[in-house]
C-alpha cells in the first residue's frame, strides 16, 4: 500500500488587500465612505433609538433667564455645557455629571452657572471640593459670577470652628445661594478631640463618670473602666445609659511667642531644601506671625518667596535672577499679594 502525498500551493498576500485572502470581489465590496454615505442615516437613527441624547441643543426658557441674569455672560458653547448637564442633573435624576475640558476654556465657570441654574431648582447649597491651589480663585470667581452670593472657605485652620458655626445656622434660612468651599487636602483631614469624663476615687481606684449623667464607665465584662485607661484610648466612647459623648473637641490654643517661633521654625525645617539657615532667615525676613498663617492656610504660596529656578529669592546671589518688579518686594507688599482678599 502507498501513499502519495502533495505539495499544496503556497499562499501569497494579495497586493491589494495585503493579507492571506485573494482580493474582494469588487460586486460584494463596499468602501467605509461610500457605506457611512448611504446607511448613515439609518445608523443614526438606531443608535438614536437606542441610546436617546439627554439634551438636543435647545435650552429652557427658565434656564436661559438665569444664565442672562449672571454678571459675567457665559460663551454660548459653556452655555451649552451649563444646560446639558442641568438637563442630566435635574431632569434625568442623575447623581453625577462630568465635565471635561482642556485648561482655560471655563470649567470653573461653567460649575458656578450651573450651581445658580441648581439654585432656581432648589439646591441652595453648593459644595465645592477644590485643589489647595483653586480656593481662593474659586472664591474670587463666584463672587464675580453670582449676585449676592454667600461664600465661605473651609481651608485653614479654623476650619472647624467655622463648621461648628454653621451647624448653629442650619435652620436660620439664607438670603441668597451659599457656596462652601474646601480643599481637597484639608478634606483629609480628621480634628483634635480627647476625653471627657469626671473622675472620682473608689475602691477600685480613679474611676471615670459620664460628665452628663454621673453613670460609671464599665467596659464591656461590667468592669469599672480607670481614669489612665480613659486618658489613654484612641477611640471616641458614648456613655451607655444616656449615650452622651465622653469626649470632647480640642480647641487650638494660641501659641507664646517663644512657642510660635519653635513651631514655625521646625516646621520651615521640615520642607525640601529648607535648612536651619535658610529657615532663620525666612523668619527674620518675614515674621513668626506671616510664615505661621502660610503654614496653616496658604501653603501653596510660599511659591511667591521663589525665583523662576525654584530657588529661594532672598539667598545670597539669587537676588538678580529676578525681574524688576520681584526686586523691589517687601515683606508688606508679599502679605498683601497673599491676602486672601485680593486674591
Amino acid at each position: 500500500m502507498s501513499i502519495t502525498i502533495e505539495a499544496a500551493p503556497a499562499v501569497t498576500q494579495s497586493p491589494e488587500t495585503g493579507d492571506l485572502f485573494g482580493p474582494a470581489n469588487d460586486e460584494l465590496s463596499i468602501s467605509l465612505q461610500d457605506f457611512v454615505s448611504e446607511f448613515g442615516d439609518e445608523l443614526l437613527d438606531s443608535l438614536n433609538r437606542a441610546n436617546p441624547p439627554v439634551y438636543n441643543g435647545v435650552p429652557r426658557a427658565n434656564r436661559q433667564r438665569i444664565l442672562a441674569s449672571l454678571k459675567r455672560q457665559l460663551f454660548p458653547a459653556q452655555a451649552e455645557v451649563v444646560h446639558a448637564a442641568a438637563e442630566l442633573l435635574v431632569n434625568q435624576g442623575e447623581r453625577a455629571a462630568i465635565v471635561n475640558g482642556e485648561m482655560g476654556t471655563g470649567k470653573t465657570t461653567v460649575g458656578i452657572a450651573l450651581a445658580a441654574v441648581l439654585n432656581a431648582e432648589g439646591y441652595r447649597r453648593t459644595l465645592v471640593l477644590s485643589p489647595p491651589h483653586l480656593v481662593y480663585k474659586w472664591r474670587r470667581e463666584i463672587l464675580e459670577t453670582v449676585t449676592g452670593a454667600r461664600v465661605w472657605v473651609l481651608n485653614g485652620p479654623d476650619t472647624l470652628l467655622k463648621l461648628i458655626k454653621l451647624r448653629e445656622q442650619l435652620n436660620v434660612p439664607a438670603d441668597g445661594q451659599e457656596f462652601f468651599i474646601i480643599g481637597r487636602v484639608r478634606m483629609r483631614m480628621g480634628f483634635h478631640w480627647k476625653p471627657a469624663f469626671v473622675r472620682k476615687r473608689t475602691r477600685h481606684g480613679t474611676v471615670g463618670l459620664c460628665p452628663h449623667c454621673g453613670t460609671m464607665v464599665h467596659t464591656l465584662d461590667g468592669e469599672p473602666v480607670s481614669a489612665l485607661e480613659l486618658d489613654a484610648e484612641e477611640v471616641r466612647r458614648k456613655c451607655g445609659v444616656c449615650k452622651s459623648a465622653l469626649w470632647t473637641l480640642m480647641r487650638p490654643r494660641s501659641l507664646s511667642g517663644s512657642d510660635q517661633s519653635a513651631a514655625v521654625l521646625r516646621a520651615l525645617k521640615r520642607i525640601p531644601t529648607i535648612g536651619e539657615a535658610t529657615a532663620a532667615k525666612l523668619m527674620k525676613t518675614f515674621g513668626d506671625s506671616f510664615l505661621a498663617s502660610m503654614l496653616g492656610d496658604n501653603f501653596h504660596q510660599f511659591i511667591n518667596l521663589m525665583d523662576n529656578r525654584g530657588s529661594w529669592s532672598f539667598q545670597t546671589g539669587r537676588l538678580s535672577a529676578w525681574n524688576a518688579p520681584c526686586r523691589v518686594w517687601s515683606s508688606a507688599s508679599v502679605r498683601a499679594a497673599i491676602n486672601p482678599a485680593n486674591l
